[in-house]
């Protein structure tokens, strides 16, 4: 029975059981673990390979322990070969010969010990490989030491263990291996004890040879057994050393025993028990006749005591020597009485009686010895002593009657000498006290002591953190449970309003796709709702008990439900509404918009990626403004999840009327012209960068250039029209997007059998490919030219920016000729120069000739020559658009400058005019006369767009700016010399504003209107040449193109102060005046007498001759006076009227009635007063009547021209 339960829970028995059931785990739960959809084990060959893998590792495991050991038990063995033997002693051949064979044996036995199975185990073939070897390394290690003589090894051979190499190598073997004068090596079934020579213990023969042997001998366990280097200590100290030796022969030993232990401590470093056994115990008197009739099995008891063990070792041992050892003298006197009641022979019962007593000599001088060996001190490692023991090896020797000489010595009496002890071959107190006590606690002894501090460390170290981690995952999945119960609560609380939003959505025709929005977020937002950012699983909810996944499970289920049944009909909806609404010029719209209903229900063509741009470019034209960009990503996500499902199936049915009648609308448009539009909408040819104004013309292009339009000057021509688009891109991408199309034609048209070919003959294709190329080149010449047209300069405002310009322009890097180079470039698709051109027409018109001379002998038989050889190039459609502008970057003969390289100097002229401009205008002067605008005018005339325009800008800008500067320098002075004084002396004054009470000065009227007065003076030094008097109204004269101002505004002011001047100073002179002949006409006959006194000037009339009367103004007095006077007065005593003022005259005759007649220098005055009137006939000096001149009336003081 002992041996199946042996077989059953042997550890072999044990893994292969342990193997199976993890096999039939891995078999049977394996298909069961899941991760996410995916399960790893549910292929039968992965299991088995995993079960192969574990059974694998598991043997490696221990083939690697196997190997580790045998590795280690070889270093150590020859470690110990290595160890040098002691040299013998000159002369002692002997000891030579010993050596050499002592030598020889020890290697003999190295070899044998390296594959040694010790322990006993069996050697079964079966079993063996069942089992591994415990090798030397792997057993406890013991050292024996004590002074010479006390026994170690004595006590060896006589304790009762097995030598497995003693019937090899023959009895001398047992006697040590490695040489008697240093250590013996005792290899046993259970430990290996090394009995080390007695001199190393006190190092009395030769002191530095012993203790470097005995370093060496601590090194060498050390290396080799660096962990646990020794099991324990075995200190042996014989009852004579004890008895017979003096007290400081004692204490020597004691303390050389004391040293070797610790050289031991700090040596090996670590902590080990130690046994103290007393030996040749038989030499105590009466041992023999108290122990000797005791058996096999009684004397392989203990005969000592062990102190108890703690770990902290809080007591000293030695504070229980004292009452163990009386405890083992009361065993004896407990005994005492049996034995001598058994024993007949006199002698022996007195060495029986007395043996108690010569036991007990020995408590005070052991005890001593045990404390001078091992008492505490704080300089050293306190040794583990675990007890004293009482051996007999052999039974040698004269024993010591320690009572009776005492009692001799007392009595002085002769002492008697006990007869020596006769050898039985028994050993006494050994076997079990090594086998039982000191083998069973190989384990007391401590590792490496720094390992063991470490180790210590790392076990508190483990179970703090198997404490924390335990009260941490209680704590974590307390916490856990608690936040996935709520995070489920807040879940079901969500999911009521849920279904109300579901219920309140319309009908599917009625619903909108905004209107979705809501609920599908609230769906998806209940899967993946997380109160973790970035919708992760919190750490607090997690260890296990997460409950998130089950119900985003159940959430997208239904989310899912919701894009199929909600989502997908409406974007089927949107796209009926799109193929229904659309027109025959939306072809592009209709054709995808139909590619993607089809896809809608059509597994096999569904394309995600083309079905969403599709939907998302509605969705730019079709959702309302207000949305917000939330929204709006919303809306993709969910249509995201609604494509990455794979092909859909309307759950609408599609309309296969509409279907039909796209198709008819989109089969009108040509193939090649939808392939164009779709080659252009998939963005062919954005790695190359736009053709713009800054990257041709340079870094100081916007200091000149400007887009007509208003576009910014980095905004072009996109690179698919460019040269490198066209020989890059063009050509692969119009082939591949011309089969694309043909391919989808077939399903989006609809195609009958016989039409499914109709593009794929590479006749058709070709055809396809140059229509497409046609409708491109067409393309790429309407955009340059638009391009082109919309290039001008900018204009300044200064005439200082229109310099800046004309100099960067008439550089030797010249923006304007690099910017038109560059435009030549990208318009010139075949890459000859002009003069290849030329030969290449020669050559062509030759050809021509030749064809048509051969066309009309073969003409005779009715045949012809193809013409398709002959047909011009594609790409002359771009090249011959731009065929002025391209000469005027190629030369027209070899070794001439090209026509644009003329326009930089011509440019510089100009600049050198503007600066002379600037320079007079500067200094007030006028621009100087010059050809230069005109001639660059002229010859703009003739040069091709954008040259034309902009060189007519620079040319008639400059001089616009000078004329500007002019003007500015001229209204400056305007308002200096004129406009203040003006304002003053004209401003709310007659004659100017009739109803005004003041009156302008007749000084400050000739200062402002007389010859060479102010505005004379004015405007003869400053405007006369650049005003046309000829014009009514004058205006500016135009230089070039260009003109100081418009001709309203203080211009007018001028001519209207000629005017004035002509009429009020035609003498010339600084003051104005004006002659008048008044002659009566008619006056009523209640009138006897009229007089009109004009500052002492008379004018008289009384029915008599009509005689005409002359007048000056201003009269000769100065008096500044007008008087009218008629006779008799009138019935309210009215007679006359009087007007005071420089103006008075003026005043009169506003208030009379004046008659204008067929000559414009008289008139007719009609003065009334009360009704009786004089008629008088008015001749001026002027045909401009002063007293009704309107520009004086509209004379305002001039401000700006």
């Amino acid at each position: 029975m002992k041996k199946v339960i042996k077989l059953l829970f042997n550890r072999w028995t044990l893994a292969f059981l342990g193997l199976v059931a993890a096999a039939l785990l891995i078999w049977f739960v394996g298909p069961l673990i899941a991760i996410a959809e995916y399960h790893p084990l549910e292929s039968s060959a992965v299991r088995l390979f995993i079960m192969a893998l574990v059974i694998i590792l598991y043997a490696g495991k221990h083939a690697w322990k196997v190997i580790k050991a045998k590795t280690l038990n070889a270093r150590l063995m020859d470690g110990l070969l290595r160890h040098p033997s002691p040299a013998p002693q000159p002369g002692d051949s002997a000891g030579a010969e010993e050596v050499a064979v002592l030598r020889k044996r020890f290697e003999e036995a190295v070899a044998v010990l390296k594959q040694a199975n010790l322990g006993g185990q069996p050697k079964k073939p079966l079993l063996a490989l069942l089992t591994r070897q415990q090798y030397v390394y792997e057993l406890p290690w013991y050292i024996f030491i004590g002074p010479p003589g006390s026994g170690k090894t004595t006590a060896l051979v006589n304790s009762g263990l097995q030598f497995p190499f003693a019937e090899r190598f023959g009895q001398e073997v047992i006697r040590g291996i490695g040489g008697t004068r240093n250590c013996d090596w005792w290899f046993t079934n259970e430990a290996v004890l090394l009995d080390t020579a007695g001199r190393y213990t006190t190092q009395e023969s030769n002191r530095e040879a012993d203790s470097a042997a005995w370093t060496g001998f601590l090194q060498l366990l050390k290396k080799y057994r660096p962990r646990r280097p020794i099991n324990g200590v075995i200190v042996t100290i014989s009852v004579t050393d004890l008895l017979q030796q003096t007290t400081a022969q004692r204490e020597a030993q004691a303390i050389a025993i004391r040293k070797r232990i610790q050289e031991l401590h700090a040596g090996l470093n670590i902590r080990f028990p130690l046994y103290v056994l007393v030996t040749k115990a038989d030499l105590l008197a009466g041992f023999m006749e108290f122990f000797g009739e005791y058996g096999k099995e009684e004397r392989t008891q203990v005969w000592g005591a062990t102190f108890p063990f703690t770990e902290k070792q809080d007591t000293l041992p030695l504070t229980n020597f004292s009452a163990e050892f009386s405890a083992l003298e009361q065993r004896l006197n407990d005994r005492l009485v049996d034995r001598l009641q058994q024993e007949r022979d006199t002698q022996k019962r007195a060495l029986l009686y007395t043996f108690p007593q010569q036991f007990s000599s020995l408590k005070e001088v052991l005890g001593d010895f045990l404390n001078q060996v091992f008492s505490p001190s704080p300089f050293e490692q306190q040794p583990l002593l675990r007890g004293f023991y009482f051996t007999s090896g052999t039974q040698e020797g004269n024993p010591i009657d320690r009572v009776m000489g005492t009692l001799a010595r007392a009595l002085h009496l002769d002492r008697k000498l006990l007869a020596p002890n006769k050898p039985s071959g028994k050993s006494f107190f050994l076997t079990r006290l090594i086998k039982d006590v000191i083998f069973c606690e190989a384990g007391l002894a401590g590792t490496n002591l720094r390992w063991e501090r470490r180790r210590a460390w790392l076990q508190w170290g483990a179970f703090a953190t198997a404490g924390l981690i335990t009260l941490g995952a209680i704590t974590a999945w307390t916490v856990s449970y608690s936040r996935n119960k709520a995070y489920l609560a807040e879940g079901r609380e969500k999911i009521p309003a849920i279904f109300q939003q579901v219920e309140e959505l319309p009908v599917l025709q009625n619903m909108d796709i905004i209107s979705l929005l809501p609920v599908l977020k609230s769906v998806r937002d209940l899967g993946s709702a997380s109160p973790g950012d970035n919708h992760a699983v919190p750490l607090s909810m997690g260890f296990g008990l997460y409950q998130g996944n089950k119900l985003a499970a159940a959430a997208n289920n239904t989310y899912q439900h919701l894009l199929h049944d909600a989502l997908l009909p409406q974007l089927v909806l949107r796209i009926e509404r799109l193929l229904s609404s659309g027109s025959r010029a939306d072809q592009d719209l209709l054709y995808e918009g139909l590619k993607a209903y089809l896809m809608l229900n059509d597994p096999e063509h569904f394309d995600p990626i083309a079905l969403k741009s599709f939907i998302t470019a509605d969705w730019e034209v079709s959702l309302p403004r207000e949305i917000t960009v939330e929204q709006r990503d919303e809306l993709e996500s969910h249509l995201d999840n609604l494509l990455s499902r794979g092909p859909l199936s309307s759950p609408i049915p599609l309309n296969e009327q509409l279907i039909a009648n796209v198709r008819y609308t989109v089969a009108q448009t040509p193939i090649a012209q939808r392939s164009y539009n779709r080659l252009k909408q998939q963005g062919i040819g954005a790695e190359i960068p736009a053709f713009t104004i800054v990257r041709a013309a340079g870094p100081s292009a916007p200091l000149i250039f400007a887009r007509i339009s208003g576009q910014p000057l980095t905004q072009g021509v996109p690179g698919l029209f460019s040269y490198d688009g066209y020989y890059k891109f063009f050509s692969h991408a119009a082939k591949e997007v011309t089969g694309q199309l043909a391919d989808e034609e077939v399903w989006v048209l609809g195609l009958k059998e016989k039409d499914r070919n109709k593009w794929t003959n590479p006749q058709a294709q070709a055809r396809l490919m140059d229509e497409v190329r046609r409708l491109y080149l067409e393309d790429y010449a309407q955009i340059w030219s638009a391009f082109i047209d919309d290039i001008g300069l900018l204009r300044f405002d200064s005439l200082q920016k229109s310099i800046q310009s004309a100099r960067l322009l008439s550089a030797a890097d010249s923006p304007l000729t690099s910017l038109i180079r560059a435009i030549v470039k990208e318009v010139t698709l075949i890459d000859i120069d002009e003069a290849d051109k030329t030969v290449a027409d020669k050559a062509a018109d030759k050809m021509k000739t030749a064809r048509n001379k051969l066309e009309m002998l073969i003409g005779k038989t009715g045949k012809k020559i193809p013409k398709a050889a002959f047909e011009s190039m594609p790409e002359r459609i771009v090249d011959d658009r731009f065929k002025e502008l391209r000469s005027m970057v190629h030369p027209a003969a070899p070794g001439q400058p090209a026509p644009i390289d003329a326009i930089p100097p011509q440019i510089n002229e100009l600049y050198i005019l503007l600066t002379a401009t600037e320079a007079a205008v500067k200094g007030g002067g006028a621009p100087p006369p010059s050809d230069v605008p005109a001639k660059i005018k002229a010859d703009a005339g003739r040069m091709p767009e954008p040259l034309r325009s902009m060189l007519v800008t620079l040319s008639t800008g400059g001089i616009s700016q000078a004329l500007g500067e002019t003007l500015a320098n001229l209204n400056k002075s305007l308002q200096a010399t004129i406009s203040d004084f003006c304002h003053k002396a004209v401003d709310g004054r007659y004659p100017f504003v009739k109803n005004s009470a003041r009156d302008v000065t007749q000084d400050d009227f000739a200062r402002l209107f007389a010859p060479g007065g102010l505005l004379d003076e004015f405007f003869q030094k400053n405007l006369m040449q650049y005003v046309d008097t000829s014009t009514r109204p004058w205006s500016f004269r135009k230089t070039g193109d260009a003109s100081m101002g418009h001709a309203s505004g203080a211009l007018q002011e001028f001519r209207r102060a000629q005017i004035i001047r002509d009429v009020f100073f035609r003498s010339g002179g600084r003051t104005p005046g004006m002659r008048l002949v008044f002659k009566p006409i008619e006056m009523d006959a209640s009138i006897t007498q009229f007089i009109l006194d004009v500052d002492g000037q008379l004018v008289k009339y009384s029915h008599g001759p009509q005689v005409p009367m002359e007048l000056q103004w201003p009269g000769p007095r100065g008096s500044a006076q007008v008087r009218l006077q008629i006779s008799p007065a009138s019935t309210s005593g009215a007679s006359g009227q009087v007007f005071e003022g420089p103006w008075a005259l003026f005043r009169m005759l506003d208030g009379v009635q004046i008659s204008p007649t067929s000559q414009p220098e008289k008139f007719a005055v009609t003065f009334g007063i009360d009704g009786r009137k004089a008629r008088f006939e008015v001749i001026t000096s002027s045909v401009q009547n002063p007293f009704r001149l309107h520009e004086l009336e509209q004379f305002h003081c001039p401000e700006r021209l």
